[in-house]
């Protein structure tokens, strides 16, 4: 995609003394590839060397642990149940060093309770994918050797794609950034500033997130591009914008609304061949997407959404009995009685939820709940109060296990989640957590958004016959870079609304993090969206100087973390240091 102003087509001389014009071109693209070389030796120094502190494995947190014990369980068992990797001990006998807190627990199909990876399973099966030749190559699995192993799967699946998205990245910047000191700065930025290069030692969603989301607006200018000049783009090219948005969203689930944007897009540039090829793309990833938790878990839905209650399946009546005045009145009644709820639950209907007579009444995770468990076939249902009785609902909470990390009592600091909305949302923007504390360059993106969709068609015009009527008409809006840059700016005030609007449990910051990594994904688009108000700091060496603190702030925020990139920002670690009390 091209800037539209006509002083960013001509092109802006590079700042006084930094190169001479006749040399600029030819130096910049040469230290272009040399940084990306540089910068791919580094990242592949950090694969070859990461191992986690007690020395015994290459995986950094419970995050990627949990992705690691699934892939073990797919390549050496095809299964997802994870049990018998949690139980790996050090080589001292006393840690459980697979061990996550990333897992849910529900009945398998043999009827028993097992514990599986809390991850969506169709990026974990891909990562098994790659995982498996590696292991027959090698001669060894995943358990036997989790350093080759690990390592090697992470360069394919990690450092490759981000390698390639570097040098595609570098030959947009080449074609369409003509200022020569706006394509260092966006390229360093790309290299060092974000924290998609801090995740490449890790097994995450986030990164691949980000090179699909970039894929799928590539493929879509192409459409858009042909569009303008009356061609037809083929049936493989929207099959795989599709898939490419599909997969983002697999990825992130907020990216929805940038498949949502993008297609509503690409309607105008051809709605017949939209609806069917992008379609058709989008709707087989969401069939693997389902299929694989179907595969893995027996329900098309994610192990997150299997937080609550499940269908209502029985009542149970209390009798009243008679006060002093001669009214009813309901007894105080703690707990179910067990032999009650087995009565109420019809056991032809539910065949699965037969309990027996010795099972127990507990508290449930969620307050107000009881959970009802036949400890012998592991057999649970879940309780709720009425006026008259009580509900019984099947068991729905994977998360509520002997153990577990997120019982209430058991959840430390960022976990426990912030109770204050406002107070959320100021620190994951401009806070300890902050998009724009920690990577303040991405104040030149929203700056350069605005920019965008106020800068015109002017490159619309070049491609149709009917230039003045075509770039002010809507149509013609829509398929620019303006219409790009408006989605995009929207998408981002979506996703920041969204989490806002979580619930106090899921306003945790990403748990422990270097980043607000829920937000990764729109790295590529923040970076394109910056590149008209960084060149609009190029006039100016007062608004250069200030580029440049950004950038270092940046890459200070991505880098400190690569030892782990689990680990809190720098400002929240400051803040703990400075009041222990608070933070946690």
């Amino acid at each position: 995609m091209r800037h539209q102003t006509e002083s960013y087509r001509a092109g802006v001389q590079a700042p006084a003394g930094e190169g001479s014009s006749g040399s600029v071109a030819i130096d910049s693209r040469f230290l272009g590839w040399f940084m990306i070389a540089l910068a791919t030796i580094m990242q592949l120094s950090r694969i070859v060397s990461v191992t986690a502190p007690h020395g015994e494995l290459p995986f950094l947190s419970a995050n990627d642990r949990s992705r690691w014990c699934a892939i073990a369980a797919l390549t050496q068992e095809g299964r997802w149940e994870i049990d018998k990797y949690l139980e790996i001990l050090d080589s001292k006998g006393k840690s459980k060093i697979w061990n996550t807190i990333d897992m849910v627990r529900h009945r398998g199909e043999d009827g028993v309770e097992h514990s599986y990876s809390s991850k969506p399973p169709l990026l974990t099966l891909m990562y098994a994918a790659i995982c498996k030749p590696i292991t027959i190559v090698c001669g060894k699995t995943l358990t036997d050797d989790p350093f080759l192993i690990g390592r090697l799967t992470m360069i394919v699946a990690n450092l490759v794609p981000l390698v390639l998205w570097w040098l595609w990245l570098q030959r947009w910047i080449e074609r369409n950034v003509v200022d020569a000191w706006v394509r260092w700065i966006v390229l360093n930025m790309a290299l060092w500033g974000t924290f998609l290069t801090s995740f490449v030692a890790t097994l995450n969603n986030h990164l691949h997130g980000a090179i699909l989301f970039t894929i799928s607006l590539a493929l879509a200018w192409e459409i858009i591009q042909n569009s303008q000049r009356g061609r037809t783009t083929s049936w493989s090219v929207w099959l795989s914008v599709g898939i490419s948005a599909a997969l983002t969203v697999a990825c992130e689930l907020p990216a929805l609304a940038w498949a949502a944007a993008l297609g509503g897009i690409l309607l105008f540039a051809d709605w017949k061949r939209m609806l069917i090829g992008f379609g058709i793309g989008s709707a087989a990833v969401a069939l693997a997407f389902l299929g694989t938790n179907v595969w893995a878990h027996g329900d098309w839905r994610p192990p997150y959404s299997h937080r609550g209650l499940g269908p209502l399946i029985a009542n149970v009546r209390t009798s009243p009995q008679s006060g002093a005045n001669g009214s009813s009145e309901m007894p105080a009644v703690e707990v179910p009685a067990v032999a009650d709820v087995i009565a109420a639950i019809d056991t032809t209907v539910h065949p699965n939820l037969k309990l027996g007579e010795k099972s127990i009444v507990t508290s449930a995770r969620i307050d107000g709940v009881k959970q009802i468990l036949d400890e012998a076939t592991g057999v649970r249902v879940a309780a709720t109060q009425t006026p008259d009785g009580w509900n019984i609902y099947a068991w729905d909470d994977w998360y509520d296990y002997p153990k577990s990390y997120w019982l209430p009592e058991n959840k430390k600091g960022v976990d426990r989640g912030e109770p204050n909305r406002w107070s959320y949302l100021m620190h994951f923007t401009i806070g300890h957590h902050g998009v724009f504390s920690l990577t303040p360059l991405w104040l030149w993106s929203m700056i350069g958004g605005v920019m965008w969709v106020r800068s015109g068609s002017r490159a619309l015009a070049k491609h149709v016959a009917d230039a003045p009527s075509a770039a002010k008409s809507f149509r013609g809006w829509v398929l620019s870079e303006q219409g790009i840059a408006a989605a995009l700016m929207a998408v981002t005030l979506v996703c920041v609304a969204f989490y806002t609007s979580r619930d106090v449990v899921d306003r945790n910051y990403a748990g422990v993090c270097s980043g607000f990594r829920w937000l990764f994904w729109l790295i590529p688009a923040w970076l394109w969206l910056a590149v008209p108000a960084i060149e609009g700091s190029a006039k100016s060496r007062a608004l250069r100087s200030l580029v440049y603190v950004a950038l270092g702030i940046s890459v200070l925020s991505a880098t400190l973390p690569w030892p782990n990139p689990w680990s809190h920002p720098w400002p929240y670690r400051l803040l703990m240091w400075m009041y222990p009390a608070t933070y946690q």
